[in-house]
């Protein structure tokens, strides 16, 4: 089976789905296999896996009429694993010659086991994605597979559905002697239904990610992260806003900032070089930013020379009293329509950039975005955290999808912050999370919130930060992004922010108007460039 390298540099071999995942999963299997939408046939599934499990009486879990509700109380009663594989072995017994027993199998013992020739969150995604096509896709492939492992001598012992194979190959035995061979079975098997597929879609992206991997096992380890190498021309504009009076806890309308802008390029496998530089003359209040961020790039704009269409991602770089500030509607042009309409615009921590004593652990968060993940749903690997609301009603905060906090699926369990020294902890726990989702808009003027946020920055080094500014629900936030495009990779989020951004864009209270995207990638223009710029201030201060 693979092997997936730790963050730290340990290895660990796959990758339990989140459980929420699972559990969804798992009750939509079973509301399609046939006869459980009677309370009869539910009735006889607990009774049997009650036997299976020697308790004298059928599995309890809370009856209801709804056949979903019930389902979902029936899997939760089984997050044991030896009452999933009762419940299991149990539907086996009682459906075995439908389809959807044979597909709880395999996402069960995905569960129960993900540790098989591929990781259980990749087997997962595959599950869900196979089970869109019709019962019979996957049939032509699975024939052939198996008439192949005859001639070669290898029988596998099943019926010629897709389900019946992917179980066989996925529940193999590391064999007690001879080369480990069960990745590259999966692989062959799945190269064939890639074919008949047809190679779109998301199936497709799925498939070929695994397939990558298995030649990247024989390949060896690769150099460098993968979410940073530029495939074509790019523009980096970054707008450095700094702060002029000393740290204070004055409202923004009364502190003072100054502006600069700073031009970068890079061609297909360059790292962004100095272009130009640009500043705003002045200080200026809070409240005026806005207004002079549309006079600086309509000045900025007068003494570009490249097309505005080129792939372009407009940074800025904010200090910690101004990271909530919604940077992507400045406008583009005389026409006003946003920035976020054109190109990526993404927000970072100036405090960071120029304290070279925080890179470490940001630069070791960022290699770990993508590392050793096939595209999937990236999504499920952002963290998430926000104030504890159960403070005030702690009977409504049972878990994270509780009515206090509608809570995302993630493979890392939420945090509700009561002190902002929890984050330490939590991310202590979490070494390879780089992407972390807040609950609840950022708010400088919240000290929970901003110690919180400034933590996880400056002492934990996490690249990658998002949320909504509008206090909405991050579910509704989360099933957008899926929606307009869903990354397979944290390192497609811009491109998801882009499209979101862009939807519904003529309804300024459409829920893209209200997206913050923190991409802070040390990679792409480091401190140490702007040694040789002219308008840097402070000797050895780095950024301007």
């Amino acid at each position: 089976m693979p092997i997936w390298r730790h963050p730290l540099g340990g290895l660990r071999r796959g990758g339990r789905p989140s459980r929420w995942k699972a559990e969804r999963q798992l009750v939509e299997i079973l509301l399609g296999t046939a006869g459980l939408h009677e309370l009869a046939a539910r009735q006889e599934l607990l009774l049997l896996t009650g036997e299976r499990l020697a308790f004298g009486h059928a599995l309890l879990a809370p009856e209801h009429p709804d056949p979903r509700t019930h389902l979902r109380a029936v899997v939760r009663a089984t997050r044991d694993t030896e009452r999933l594989a009762a419940l299991r072995d149990a539907l086996l017994e009682l459906r075995g010659d439908d389809i959807g027993a044979a597909w709880f199998r395999l996402a069960a013992t995905t569960s129960i086991r993900p540790d098989g020739p591929v990781p259980g969150h990749c087997m997962s995604d595959l599950i869900a994605e196979l089970r869109e096509h019709p019962e019979d896709f996957g049939r032509g492939a699975a024939t052939r597979y198996l008439s192949d492992r005859r001639a070669a001598g290898r029988p596998l012992d099943c019926r010629p559905l897709l389900p019946d194979v992917m179980f066989r190959l996925y529940d193999a035995r590391r064999p007690a002697g001879g080369p480990d061979t069960r990745h590259t079975d999966l692989c062959d098997f799945l190269r064939m239904l890639d074919a008949e597929s047809g190679r779109t879609g998301r199936l497709g992206t799925l498939i070929a990610a695994v397939v990558r991997n298995d030649r990247d096992r024989h390949r060896g380890p690769q150099a460098g992260p993968t979410a940073t190498a530029p495939q074509e021309r790019r523009v980096v504009i970054q707008i450095r806003v700094e702060e002029e009076d000393a740290p204070c806890d004055e409202p923004l309308d009364r502190r003072h900032y100054s502006l600069r802008g700073f031009h970068y390029e890079s061609g297909p496998g360059d790292k962004p070089v100095f272009h130009c530089s640009w500043p705003l003359s002045g200080r200026f209040t809070g409240d005026e930013l806005e207004a002079r961020g549309r006079d600086f790039l309509a000045t900025w704009r007068g003494h570009e020379h490249d097309d505005w269409e080129v792939n372009r991602r407009v940074e800025f770089l904010l200090p910690d009293s101004l990271l909530g500030h919604p940077a992507e509607l400045w406008p583009s042009g005389s026409s006003g329509k946003p920035l976020s309409r054109r190109c990526h615009v993404v927000v970072r921590s100036l405090r960071r950039y120029k304290d070279t004593s925080l890179h470490g652990e940001w630069r070791r968060r960022w290699a770990a975005l993508d590392r050793d993940c096939a595209p999937g749903d990236a999504l499920e690997r952002i963290g998430w955290m926000r104030p504890d609301l159960s403070r005030a009603r702690a009977e409504t905060d049972v878990d994270c999808r509780g009515t206090a906090w509608s809570c995302p699926d993630s493979k890392y369990e939420p945090l509700r912050l009561r002190d902002p020294a929890d984050v330490e902890d939590w991310l202590r726990q979490h070494i390879d999370l780089a992407c972390l989702g807040l609950g609840t808009p950022y708010d400088p003027g919240d000290p929970l919130v901003r110690e919180a946020v400034t933590d996880a920055l400056l002492e934990d080094g996490i690249p990658v930060m998002i949320w909504r500014r509008d206090e909405g629900d991050a579910v509704d936030f989360v099933d957008l992004l899926r929606r307009v495009r869903p990354p397979g990779l944290l390192a497609e989020l811009p491109d998801s922010v882009l499209e979101a951004r862009r939807h519904n864009r003529t309804d300024t209270a459409s829920l893209g108007h209200h997206i913050t995207l923190l991409w802070d990638d040390p990679t792409c223009v480091f401190s140490s460039q702007d040694g040789q710029m002219p308008g840097i201030r402070g000797a050895g201060g780095g950024a301007a």
